[in-house]
């Protein structure tokens, strides 16, 4: 075990104890007291001050259980992650100081896989991009939802906040079933039909028989996930992407009630993303330091000269037809065209045929403009995400403000990129919509900050907003300013009745008392499955 220095009083006799025994069960490699390892886990995209004394690599369910007895045995807190990269909520550190963090980043099996009936089950170590490459060896007929994170980011992980993602089923939490949980106590549990022998329909049914216990295991601290099955999606006959934008922002909210009863309808049945001219420009290039003599934020009419970079548009979408044959494509294409005419100012489908020609064409459009267009083309249809596939594109965007270049490993906590997620729910109206990003424009402005936006629609009655605030971790003032511009803005969402639809590690206290009754059952439950509170104290903790 390597040589621990006491610091905050975060070393006691029980840790100690407690270090030696999971040593003895894990094997000194993994458990680690080292410093250098210990500081990177306590490093985020924004500041924070919890210390984590020893890190934890379990490598099986049974192994996760005996970890936990052991954390009772000794009154030692851990806070379990997957990989680690819930970047812009808090990364690896925990809700608090002086828990003893668990990586399952070891638990990366894929256990079980059904072409015919479009699941599979993995543990929680499961990358997204460790998924893309086993299906893509199994024939590349299934595909998955995605989100725009790191593709090496967990997916149980992921879903476990109820996090959104692309495609036909990116609302991740209402396609998964199956959990097999960890108790606090070491206890274990499948829930479904798994809990029974020789169970035909765990994998396809959700809700089981008797009580559904899912979801209390989803952005809480009742337990531990350590594997679950995942639906996939089956590749359509005919697959469209398509993109719009308007230039106006006063037709977002007409735009924003068209989408929704396209959705309503049936006609759009992924959720789809629709991105501000801020967004867009992040994701292209790095803040115009130069043009703006150091100054910011960036001027309008800057944004504006720089916006052919994708077309120009106040606003940009995308969406997916996931057709059973051409002739059906071409009846929803042209519902859309409809519903959207006057509305949008640029509507592009694009489909097999359409890529094939743009892209013999790119050499021809570099001849004459000098622009290259081949990779633009490539990743509007064949690497969309739409169509399951995994970029790192978008996390670019993270470095917004720095002035180094991005590096080849993209990890936003080592390399200082200030990032800060607010994420209010809002009812799927354009009205609505208007209210809250008036809110968070106005704040985000008051601070400095460009109002980076980006619109989730993710079903045909909510939308979640991801607005982000990009800054320099290295600039001096800037992680207070960040905080306290993400504080304002959520104080005044939730004023308004916009709640976030998931929380950092910040923003875990933020909410206002229940009206009700029920931190009284929260309280009762942790109690019951966590009578020595020791599993991720403070996260998710409505006490």
């Amino acid at each position: 075990m390597d040589s621990l220095i006491v610091s905050e009083n975060i070393i006691s006799d029980n840790l100690t104890n407690a270090l030696q025994e999971w040593e003895n069960l894990l094997g000194s490699e993994y458990v680690s007291t080292d410093n250098k390892k210990r500081l990177e886990a306590e490093t985020a995209t924004y500041e924070t001050h919890a210390k984590i004394p020893a890190i934890i690599r379990p490598g099986n369910r049974q192994e996760v259980q005996e970890s936990l007895k052991i954390a009772n045995r000794y009154q030692t807190p851990v806070y379990p992650i997957s990989t680690g990269k819930n970047w812009g909520y808090g990364s690896r550190v925990p809700s608090r100081t002086g828990s003893v963090l668990m990586d399952l980043s070891r638990l990366n099996q894929i256990l079980d896989y059904n072409e015919t009936l479009a699941y599979v089950t993995i543990e929680a170590g499961v990358t997204q991009r460790q998924l893309y490459d086993f299906l893509q060896k199994n024939g590349n007929k299934l595909l998955m939802s995605v989100t725009g994170s790191t593709p090496d980011s967990s997916i149980i992980g992921n879903i476990l906040e109820r996090g959104e993602a692309k495609g036909p089923l990116g609302d991740r939490f209402n396609h998964v079933c199956g959990m097999e949980v960890v108790l606090p106590t070491g206890e274990c549990v499948h829930t479904g039909f798994n809990r029974f022998e020789n169970s035909q329909i765990g994998a396809v049914n959700r809700w089981g028989v008797g009580p559904y216990f899912d979801g209390i295991f989803t952005q809480s601290n009742l337990g531990i996930v350590t594997k679950m099955t995942f639906w996939l999606t089956p590749y359509p006959e005919y697959f469209q992407a398509f993109f719009y934008s308007i230039d106006q922002e006063n037709k977002l909210e007409l735009l924003i009630d068209k989408l929704r009863q396209l959705k309503m309808a049936g006609v759009i049945k992924t959720t789809f993303h629709i991105n501000n001219n801020y967004r867009m420009l992040s994701i292209q290039q790095q803040y115009p330091w130069q043009e703006c003599q150091e100054k910011t934020p960036l001027p309008p009419d800057l944004l504006e000269q720089l916006s052919h970079q994708w077309g120009g548009g106040v606003w940009i979408g995308e969406g997916a037809l996931y057709s059973a044959s051409p002739e059906q494509g071409k009846v929803e294409r042209n519902l859309i065209e409809k519903a959207l005419k006057g509305i949008v100012n640029k509507l592009m489908f694009f489909d097999e045929n359409k890529f094939k020609m743009a892209s013999k064409m790119s050499p021809i459009f570099k001849v004459f403009t000098g622009v290259e267009i081949k990779d633009k083309v490539d990743l509007i249809y064949h690497k969309n995400p739409q169509r399951g596939m995994i970029t790192e594109k978008g996390l670019k965007m993270a470095y917004w403000r720095k002035k180094t270049p991005p590096t080849d490993r993209l990890n936003l906590d080592l390399d200082a990129c200030g990032m800060i997620w607010c994420v209010p729910a809002v009812p799927f109206l354009g009205n609505h919509l208007r209210n809250a990003l008036n809110i968070i424009s106005s704040i985000a402005q008051k601070y400095g900050y460009e109002p980076n936006i980006g619109i989730n629609c993710i079903t045909e009655r909510n939308i979640n907003i991801n607005a982000a605030i990009f800054y320099d971790r290295l600039l001096e003032g800037e992680d207070q300013k960040a905080l306290n511009c993400h504080d304002e803005m959520l104080a005044e969402l939730i004023n308004q009745g916009y709640y976030p639809y998931r929380l950092s590690t910040h923003s875990m206290n933020s909410l206002p008392a229940a009206q009700d009754d029920y931190s009284c059952l929260i309280q009762k439950i942790k109690d019951s499955l966590d009578p020595n509170h020791i599993l991720s104290p403070g996260r998710y903790e409505f006490l």
